[in-house]
């Protein structure tokens, strides 16, 4: 009998389809395409707020279980918008000028840990796949060890991992350091990554720790493109090319100095005032989080600026909103450039999704972010300093400029990279690893 995956991540998708539509970004959008062909289960919050149920809630959604616990409002408040919203996040990121740190909460951050664990022993067999996904739950692995679990134990970490400098900015850093060698295998996204993390963890790092650079389903987005035939650039076809930018409103996206390299190309650039079109769509985010609120302000700030400076018709068109997976697919498809330019990020799946759902008749071009995981595979984007203004507004230029052979050759390299890694792959090469491990 093959052996059950047991994944585990904060959230889980939600029961209602429409709901988990809406989740769908990031670990989540990653990961359930190759759970349903893997099966198991999938544990974590059900992202209610309300006094804790003495019994895990479970339903099944064909070859997946899926078991969800409840936070206590305080709970949700200290552990998830407090120390890992917060606090790790912008730390993990480098960016620890939007850090706030409460007294408390990191060990609430341990305390709904330990829920966790308790909820989910019960739940194990003994040749179980262990596999925990991301920051949020770093100590989950520590406390399945002390209530007695000896399995195959695996730990995923979706976001960057900071400089040994940035990790000791984290409160009790050297405890949560101490966490990761409760697992067998530990997983990121990047060599870069890999370095990081074995000189924060030292001689006391885990056996294996590997770079597994995260995958789309390529299939799975031409699909959702193929659903919503229209152009959604239709309107303007043949009289802008339309740049692009799909992200959720967050200070590590980059989308202030996005605008800002947009702004100083229109400023010095007749062909770009008639000739571009960007559309940066933002999908809210955290938004009772005051750095939130915060980056919303100054992002609506700069586009008003744009508005007012360069309009009849202006050359902007910004939406606050969360688009259906298949328009997010076909904007993908049919936008001429797009822009992925995160300060810092993981891996950033748009970038990934643009290469497999491009037309080959007219491909566009790609503007990446250097400190992104993506920029070590997809070496034939056009590489920029996210924090660099300058180095932005000079790669928008060059892609809206590109001859027809080139964007066709850097499209065919892209595409070729995106086949080759896809999210099974990945999934496969990480648990054949896991299950090499043996039970301690």
């Amino acid at each position: 009998m093959a052996r059950r995956l047991v994944v585990v991540s904060n959230r889980v998708p939600p029961a209602d389809p429409a709901d988990a539509a809406r989740l769908a970004g990031g670990l989540v959008s990653a990961l359930l395409p190759a759970m349903r062909q893997e099966g198991g289960l999938w544990f974590g919050w059900s992202g209610e707020r309300r006094a804790p149920e003495a019994a895990p809630t479970r339903h099944r959604d064909g070859t997946i279980e899926y078991v969800t616990i409840d936070l206590s409002p305080a709970e949700a408040t200290e552990y998830y918008e407090g120390f890992c919203n917060r606090t790790l996040w912008p730390l993990l990121h480098g960016l620890a000028e939007h850090s706030s740190v409460r007294p408390g909460e990191d060990e609430t951050w341990r305390r709904v840990n330990a829920r966790f664990a308790s909820a989910l022993t019960p739940l194990l067999r003994p040749d179980d796949l262990v596999w925990v996904h991301d920051y949020h739950l770093i100590p989950l692995g520590a406390q399945l060890r002390a209530l007695g679990w000896r399995g195959r134990l695996g730990y995923f970490h979706h976001v960057p991992i900071p400089t040994i400098e940035g990790w000791l900015r984290i409160p009790r850093a050297d405890t949560v350091a101490d966490n990761f060698t409760a697992y067998d295998l530990i997983g990121v996204q990047t060599a870069r990554d890999v370095e990081r993390l074995r000189s924060i963890l030292g001689a006391g790092a885990p056996p294996r720790i590997d770079a597994y650079p995260i995958g789309i389903d390529p299939d799975h987005w031409r699909a959702l493109a193929n659903a919503h035939p229209a152009d959604p650039f239709a309107a303007w076809r043949g009289k802008r090319q339309v740049l692009l930018g799909l992200d959720r409103l967050d200070y590590s996206k980059g989308i202030p100095q996005r605008l800002q390299a947009f702004e100083r190309l229109l400023a010095r650039s007749g062909p770009a005032r008639t000739g571009a079109l960007l559309v940066q769509w933002a999908a809210p985010s955290r938004s009772e989080i005051p750095e939130y609120a915060a980056e919303r302000a100054a992002v609506e700030g700069i586009v008003a600026r744009i508005e007012q400076r360069f309009g009849d018709p202006a050359p902007l068109h910004f939406e606050l909103a969360v688009k259906p997976p298949e328009q997010v697919a076909a904007a993908l498809r049919d936008a001429d450039v797009c822009l992925v330019t995160p300060l810092a990020d993981g891996m950033n799946l748009v970038a990934k999704e643009f290469a497999a759902v491009q037309r080959e008749s007219r491909p566009g071009v790609l503007v990446l972010s250097d400190n992104c995981g993506a920029a070590e595979e997809l070496h034939d984007a056009l590489i920029v300093n996210a924090a660099d203004v300058s180095s932005i507004e000079r790669a928008i230029e060059l892609a809206l400029a590109m001859p027809s052979e080139e964007r066709h050759r850097r499209w065919r390299a892209l595409r070729e990279q995106v086949e080759s890694n896809t999210v099974h792959h990945w999934l496969r090469r990480l648990l054949a690893d896991l299950a090499a491990t043996g039970n301690r």
